[in-house]
């Protein structure tokens, strides 16, 4: 088994979400002030013939509008998980999914710095979404609308985990209890809406006991950022009458 520091790879990990790095497809963490709206166009042109190319270039030009213009990267899934292992010695140069789980041990028990895999349904052989394990938080670029994220370990989310070969095995630490944070809609209908605010568009309108996992509350309005799957956010009120946050919930 490999001797290459597993805490070295972790910072690299964290690092990345300090910084807001950012999804582009096929991007493997070149700094977001040396690119530019044609190139990534280009690489989003690969998948879905571009479909997502304007979300990822939304959220290239709000990072170089902030203060982390200067350090922001752009990775998509394995891109972000290749970059880190290649940054602490681990790895020789970038692979996809299938490359990286090809590299790893199949582990059932977690472990600080795991490789956490989703698969395609319909070919359990096929990985399609990578991220990694640390302290009860799971790290991965998500997609356009997120970027680099850490979000609360969800093991219902991942299929396989594996333990990449190169680096050194620490003790395995028991599986944390789910502690996802959802938004229950209490009764008839509430809208959902692309930003904090009755002013901005309804994305769709939520119905009554409807549960969303939660992003995270709005710091200036209050409103909650759910997460509506497929890539997508919404926001929904934060009114006590319409809503409720439940916590440890699936």
């Amino acid at each position: 088994m490999g001797t290459i520091s597993v805490q070295k790879f972790k910072e690299s990990i964290v690092g990345q979400v300090a910084a807001h790095s950012i999804y582009v497809w096929g991007a493997s963490g070149q700094l977001c002030k040396d690119i530019d709206e044609s190139w990534i166009r280009q690489k989003e042109a690969r998948n879905e013939n571009g479909a997502h190319a304007d979300d990822a270039v939304a959220a290239w030009k709000s990072v170089m509008a902030g203060p982390y213009r200067d350090v922001a990267r752009a990775f998509d899934c394995s891109g972000f998980v290749s970059w880190c292992l290649i940054r602490c010695g681990a790895l020789s140069g970038r692979k996809d999914c299938d490359g990286l789980y090809d590299r790893c041990e199949t582990a059932d028990t977690i472990r600080d710095g795991m490789l956490l895999f989703r698969v395609n349904p319909k070919n359990p052989s096929d990985e399609t979404h990578v991220g990694v394990y640390a302290q009860g938080k799971q790290y991965h670029s998500k997609g356009r609308t997120y970027g680099v994220v850490e979000e609360p370990f969800d093991p219902s989310y991942w299929q396989k985990y594996g333990w990449f070969k190169a680096l050194a095995k620490g003790d395995p630490i028991p599986t944390p209890a789910l502690a996802t944070q959802q938004v229950r809609v209490r009764y008839g209908t509430v809208n959902v809406r692309t930003g904090p605010g009755k002013d901005h568009p309804r994305i769709l309108t939520a119905r009554g006991k409807q549960t969303f996992p939660l992003l995270l509350i709005d710091p200036t309005t209050g409103w909650y950022k759910i997460d509506l799957g497929n890539g997508q956010a919404g926001y929904i009120s934060n009114r006590a009458d319409l809503t409720e946050v439940l916590y440890g919930t699936r």
